[in-house]
């Protein structure tokens, strides 16, 4: 076994994860971003960046392949002008190197090389409210003699819209238009309208270097084959000064740096995109200058890191530690910006989904309250007047109008309420908010129609609720499309929707609506047992014919996880039904890397269910160990108290696990993917689809709140830690309601459990929550737990 250190290790003073190896078992990346422009960088260069919508404008090249070849990227060529041997100032394309880093931190990618007496440090990052990117170079010579090295910076240009250029690359590289434009001395870049319709953007590629030549034709300086390791200009003289109208287009810059022995030149590459060229112009002008460059870039690093220093924990768990207390948040954050798209996996739709959108504004609430205020009024916004949301939208195209998934009315309650418990704010309940299709009413009533559309608008002969084309899994996606297809899951999510309505309701006291959710909970959960139950597993939907889905008599998929957690975090099992449901959960979907989806998986395809049966075993919603599902289980268990299961689960699924054979898992191992590849696939065990996945909401909220036990309420943050009886102590210090509180977690007892006092700057609590200062001051809060 070959631990992930092998390759890399977390700088937990730096928030940074660092890549010693170069040779990464997948392509290991991070995220640059500033909310509206954003790029993915690997470790050795690779990747792409875009504006606004990774769809719509998608601003250098990338292929779907790209997990696997990791090319095109952002790459600085190295040439000795007298042996022509070519490097790379991040490692790839050209694969040459004696010394290696890489820095993944907080809105930065830093990637530093060493060959043959040159050391190229090339630090990527987006500036803030800027639509474009930065890459600041510093090269030096390491020997005891003055060198002359040719440095060509280079990108590989797309353009807009991605989806079609994948289709009709032969004819959309026909719109092309590049050259190099000497006001700007830069290259200047652009696309003829595509079906009438204009791209809005001039892309630039400049530097603060004088440029001694150029190319924007790939053909002149990749050549025919196109071999990024080996660029044709540069197997010959260097740049030709090529420019495009129709063709594939490169950006590539020529500079000539002489250094002294032992000294370093530092210049800055600048990537972006600008309306008009007098606004390029300006950006140009501004971060040419070193100092400007350098300032950005400090910004860049504060705002991160004070956003992410708003909640930090230290227990006996350093592997949690790490992961939590950096590449986590920043996880949490980048599904906050981008939603599911423009990964190295996921296609780069460039929409935001309700419920996504809904969960990562959850996920974020204890870093960034009034970013997730904006996104629920957002998510208001995008919501009929029946109560059912849109099917998502963009930033650059609109709403999506399509129908939505059965379950995104859930997915408001969840995030009104928890705005509510982390702000105190109930003034924001009586706001109006517009409906997309006309009218208004409060977000108070907006979360009461969610609910109700699905009670009364979306359930089926029997009362359960339709499933529609699809629920929170996705790949069941022709389970309902017939119209009779029912989601006993979503049933408890319902459950569990109206409990939150039911307590908001409570605060307002709105009593007719609290007798109303406590009705309708008590009818959805005797439907629930009444034809779901199936003596000792909850079934997970029936489709369109009545026939059940995970059921015993299934074949295959004959236990789901979700249905047997979301039951118990919904209340649903009584006291008989629980222990069956909790050995489903325990045993017979247990894996060492966390629960299967469900078991056994699907290996025939079943047009009644849909494409989760033509997806191989063992990946995607096919009885993959889904991390989302493993994050909803430790949620249940922390509802039960099931500390050491809960935990068990946590150190099965962290992806900095010291157990893990990296050779195996293969993905990055300071963020979580969306699965692992289950049983019954010879790749059982490897990590796929990183970084966007809603795993990493649910995933930091059980560990602040449930483990650690800062559970935000209405009145103030009340403490009821879960944790492992062997630890003795754990401490957090979050920010709320204008104030810090630095808490020491001490266990003398060695229990899980039970609070048994809470001093507040020294004074004995009465009660267990926290009283709420707004003094904007650090306050000392020490909890013992144990018996009496």
């Amino acid at each position: 076994m070959r631990s992930f250190k092998a390759l890399g290790d977390f700088d937990q003073q730096a928030r940074e994860f660092v890549i010693t190896d170069p040779h990464t078992p997948r392509p290991w990346i991070n995220y640059i971003s500033n909310g509206e422009y954003a790029g993915v960088v690997s470790q050795t260069g690779g990747g792409f960046s875009w504006y606004l919508d990774p769809n719509q404008h998608r601003i250098n090249r990338w292929a779907p392949a790209n997990y696997l070849n990791d090319r095109p990227g952002r790459y600085i060529y190295i040439r000795d002008p007298e042996t022509k041997e070519v490097s790379s100032g991040t490692y790839a394309p050209v694969n040459l190197g004696e010394r290696y880093e890489c820095r993944h931190g907080l809105g930065y990618s830093k990637i530093k090389n060493r060959y043959n007496g040159i050391q190229t440090t090339t630090t990527f990052f987006v500036p803030e409210k800027e639509r474009m990117e930065i890459w600041a170079v510093e090269v030096k010579n390491t020997t005891r003699s003055p060198r002359t090295v040719e440095v060509y910076p280079f990108l590989e240009w797309h353009l807009g819209v991605w989806e079609t250029e994948l289709v009709v690359r032969n004819l959309t590289v026909l719109m092309n238009e590049g050259y190099f434009n000497d006001r700007l001395q830069a290259i200047w870049v652009s696309k003829f309208p595509l079906g009438n319709k204009p791209w809005p953007f001039h892309a630039y590629f400049a530097s603060s270097l004088p440029v001694e030549g150029y190319d924007v034709d790939y053909e002149s300086f990749i050549g025919p084959a196109g071999d990024y390791a080996h660029p044709a200009a540069l197997a010959g003289k260097g740049c030709t000064n090529s420019r495009v109208r129709g063709g594939n287009m490169v950006g590539a810059l020529k500079h000539t740096l002489t250094i002294p022995a032992g000294e370093t030149k530092y210049f800055t590459v600048l990537m972006g995109l600008a309306e008009q060229e007098d606004e390029a112009l300006a950006t140009i002008a501004k971060y040419r200058e070193p100092a400007a460059a350098e300032e950005a870039f400090r910004q860049t690093k504060r705002m991160w890191r004070s956003l992410m220093d708003r909640v930090m924990i230290d227990t006996p768990d350093a592997d949690l530690n790490n992961f939590v207390n950096a590449s986590l948040k920043y996880q949490v954050a980048m599904n906050n910006h981008w939603g599911r798209s423009a990964t190295y996996y996921h296609e780069g739709h460039g929409e935001f989904g309700f419920r996504n959108t809904a969960q990562d504004a959850w996920g974020f609430l204890p870093l960034d309250s009034d970013y997730a205020r904006e996104r629920m009024i957002l998510l208001a916004k995008h919501q009929r007047n029946t109560g059912q949301p849109m099917a998502g939208w963009s930033y650059v195209t609109g709403t999506n109008e399509g129908k939505a998934p059965a379950d995104f009315p859930v997915w408001l309650p969840l995030l009104v309420s928890a705005y509510v418990k982390e702000t105190g704010d109930f003034k924001i309940l009586e706001k109006v908010i517009p409906y997309y299709d006309g009218g208004s009413d409060t977000l108070y009533q907006h979360v009461c129609k969610a609910m109700q559309f699905l009670q009364d608008r979306a359930k089926s002969e029997r009362g359960l609720p339709l499933m529609g084309t699809q629920d929170w899994n996705d790949a069941f996606d022709r389970t309902g499309i017939g119209g009779k297809g029912e989601s006993v899951w979503l049933g408890m999510g319902l459950c569990l929707g109206l409990k939150m309505l039911e307590e908001l309701a409570q605060q307002l006291g709105d009593q007719p609506t609290v007798e109303e959710c406590r009705q309708r909970y008590d009818a959805m959960r005797s439907l629930i047992n009444q034809y779901a139950w199936a003596g000792d597993r909850y079934v997970y939907a029936f489709n369109d014919k009545g026939e059940p889905v995970g059921s015993p008599v299934n074949v295959e998929g004959n236990c789901q996880l979700n249905s047997q957690t979301w039951a118990i975090l919904a209340g649903i099992p009584d006291a008989e039904q629980l222990p069956k449901v909790l050995h489903h959960i325990d045993h017979t979907l247990a894996t060492p890397y966390g629960p299967v989806l469900f078991a056994p998986p699907y290996t025939k395809y079943n047009a009644d269910l849909g494409r989760i049966t033509a997806f191989a075993p063992g990946t995607k919603e096919n009885a993959a160990i889904f991390i989302h599902g493993g994050a909803f289980k430790i949620m249940m268990d922390y509802s039960l108290g099931r500390a050491e299961e809960a935990y068990k689960t946590m150190r099965q699924i962290i992806p900095n696990a010291s157990d893990k054979d990296i050779d195996i898992y293969k993905a990055e191992p300071y963020v979580f993917p969306e699965y692992v590849v289950g049983p019954g696939n010879p790749r059982y065990g490897e990590g796929a689809f990183t970084w966007l996945t809603g795993s990493a909401d649910w995933f930091f909220i059980a560990v602040i709140q449930k483990m650690l036990g800062v559970q935000p309420s209405f009145d103030g943050l009340r403490i009821d830690p879960c944790i492992p009886a062997a630890w003795p102590e754990a401490r957090i210090s979050r920010r709320f309601r204008g104030a810090r509180y630095d808490i020491r977690i001490l266990n003398p007892d060695h229990v899980s459990r039970g609070v048994r006092e809470i001093k507040v700057d020294g004074e004995l609590l009465k009660g267990d929550v926290l009283p709420i200062f707004r003094d904007h001051s650090v306050h000392s809060i020490e909890v013992i737990l144990g018996v009496g």
